[in-house]
């Protein structure tokens, strides 16, 4: 039975047309270095890809925040060093003039230096960091102490996510480590009181802010010591979220990238297809034209 020209032909163009789609396929491919660019493409992996970009995102959530912390950490640290410098040079001076060879006027002058160190400690709590006051609470918008030492902020301790849906203290509780909220020591209230025993020329009260001093600087030792572990903490936890994301990003890429390799040698096979398809068809019709000479 003879296959008619017209069959011939619609053979000839479908063969054409499925290596000229195949080509273009091929190509968007190298071109866009992507396997899967649609759901249909292949719908299991499109799932995955899609799973491994919202772990990658959640991942590098985690990551900033925990990185941003640890920052915000280590400033605060950074200002209860200095607090702890200005503490260390006050109980100096108590002990120094809590000896009976110091006059009134000593003592007297002594406290112009001590009201110098109360302001540098207040200056040196009303840090900001960026656009908080790191000492505050939750309560970041304003100084967290005024000009007299009170506190103005509150008792509320930030938190950070380090996992997912797992929370770690992220700030300083400023009540506590300075005002000594809980049965601890005033600090500024120490201070305060040094500056009075000097004031009045008070050897007692100079002798009792020696202890009250020392206190202070213990207190705001263990602070130090619980920041540095949240430190600690947040470093971690940025170095395994940004693991973790590189992990899920790469997991993405291997499902969702082409191996440029196999896609160009893919494009080129396509392609010499498709020239080879068009040359048969040619040659097919040639030939068909000649029997009807």
């Amino acid at each position: 039975m003879r296959v008619s020209d017209q069959a011939l032909f619609n053979l000839a163009n479908d063969r054409i047309m499925r290596a000229r789609v195949e080509t273009a396929e091929a190509g968007d491919r190298v071109s866009s270095g992507k396997r899967i660019e649609h759901p249909w493409d292949a719908s299991g992996d499109a799932g995955m890809v899609v799973r491994h970009q919202q772990e990658s995102g959640r991942q590098d959530g985690i990551f900033t925040a925990a990185t941003r912390a640890a920052d915000e950490l280590r400033v605060v640290d950074g200002a209860m060093d200095q607090v702890t410098t200005t503490l260390t040079r006050a109980k100096e001076l108590a002990v120094q003039l809590s000896n009976d060879t110091y006059s009134a006027t000593d003592r007297s002058n002594a406290a112009a230096e001590v009201a110098q160190l109360f302001n540098a400690v207040v200056s040196q709590l009303n840090l900001r960091f960026g656009d908080r006051y790191v000492f505050g609470g939750t309560q970041d918008a304003t100084a967290p102490f005024d000009a007299a030492g009170n506190y103005l902020g509150d008792a509320n301790i930030r938190r950070v996510e380090i996992a997912p849906n797992v929370l770690q203290d992220a700030s300083s509780r400023a009540d506590v480590a300075i005002k000594g909220v809980g049965g601890g020591t005033d600090v500024l209230q120490s201070l305060q009181d040094f500056s009075t025993a000097l004031t009045t020329n008070n050897a007692a009260n100079i002798r009792a802010a020696v202890q009250s001093l020392d206190d202070g600087i213990s207190q705001v030792s263990r602070e130090r010591s619980r920041i540095g572990s949240m430190m600690n903490v947040f470093d971690v936890a940025s170095t395994m979220a940004k693991q973790g994301r590189d992990a899920a990003t790469d997991a993405r890429g291997r499902l969702e990238d082409v191996d440029i390799f196999e896609a160009s040698t893919r494009y080129a096979a396509t392609q010499r297809a498709l020239e080879a398809s068009i040359s048969a068809a040619s040659q097919q019709f040639r030939l068909s034209l000649l029997d009807k000479m």
